[in-house]
């Protein structure tokens, strides 16, 4: 979560090469420099910039601007500032220009006279979708209920990531993205799934409005706006809404590419894909083999 004051930046104009941004508009008004385009944003916009495309957020407005940032944590990625012409390599963390050279330079003597040789380079990314196609704002989604056949489980939401264009419970190379967005509302007493852990996906609940209770095995945790809770996996959590007044949460989840679920209350099992819910029994490895 970044505040900028009037006239600043978030960083240079840049892109990556691997690297996956959010942005949410939480106050204030700001321009945001897309490949060669500059659009307007204000509170409740929220967009996305994929790897390649260089990008910038600036405070234009006459007040500080306040925007929550996701992004995801590429082991490698490279940048590029296409406003100094200016490269990064993360890691090591070293920031340069590039000079031209062959591939066997200061491999071997130079042969006098011949070209520079270059490997064939890689097969030239898709184009992005326009940077509109990425830009939505909250009043824009509709509040999608959801409810378990008795009730005991519900609540509301606002699908971020899929209102930007990601295609549901996808890998990332397959059309999904690198992580998961929803805003969520739960009203009072409500709580919005069973007790649970995954065992791969990270989640981050960041409360913005209402108090709550965190369940997990050692016990419940109170929670209120301006906490934010973090659950690896094999950690159980459960969200409950414990006040009076609807609880509105930022749900951010990374997106593996295979995940599946415990339900300790039932001790119950159950896969992301297929998506199936069962009970385990135990056998040997070689039964029904031979």
């Amino acid at each position: 979560m970044r505040r900028l004051p009037p006239g600043a930046a978030v960083c240079p104009f840049h892109s990556h090469l691997a690297q996956w941004e959010f942005f949410l508009i939480r106050s204030g008004n700001g321009t945001v420099r897309a490949g060669g385009e500059t659009h307007a944003i204000g509170p409740g916009d929220f967009f996305i910039h994929p790897p390649g495309e260089p990008h910038q957020l600036i405070n234009s407005g006459p007040t500080d601007l306040e925007v929550i940032i996701v992004a995801d944590n590429p082991p490698l990625d490279a940048f590029h500032y296409p406003d100094s012409d200016k490269w990064g390599l993360r890691p090591p963390g070293n920031y340069f220009r590039q000079t031209e050279v062959g591939y066997y330079d200061g491999e071997e003597p130079p042969v006098p006279g011949a070209p520079l040789y270059q490997p064939s380079g890689s097969p030239a990314p898709p184009p992005l979708e326009p940077f509109s196609t990425r830009k939505c704002h909250l009043d824009d989604l509709p509040w999608d209920p959801w409810a378990s056949p008795k009730g005991k489980f519900r609540g509301t939401s606002k699908e971020l990531s899929i209102a930007l264009g990601a295609k549901r419970l996808t890998p990332t190379g397959l059309g999904g993205h690198p992580f998961d967005l929803e805003l969520v509302k739960l009203g009072p007493g409500e709580c919005g799934y069973p007790l649970h852990s995954h065992a791969a996906q990270w989640e981050l609940f960041l409360i913005l409005e209402g108090a709550g209770t965190v369940r997990a095995i050692a016990g419940t945790t109170p929670v209120a706006a301006g906490d934010a809770v973090l659950h690896p996996p094999g950690k159980v959590h459960q969200l409950t809404n414990a006040g009076g007044a609807d609880l509105v949460y930022l749900l951010i989840a990374d997106n593996p590419p295979v995940d599946f679920f415990h339900y300790p209350d039932s001790d119950k099992w159950g896969f992301r894909a297929p998506r199936k819910s069962f009970r385990a029994t135990d056998t040997d490895y070689w039964e029904g083999e031979e």
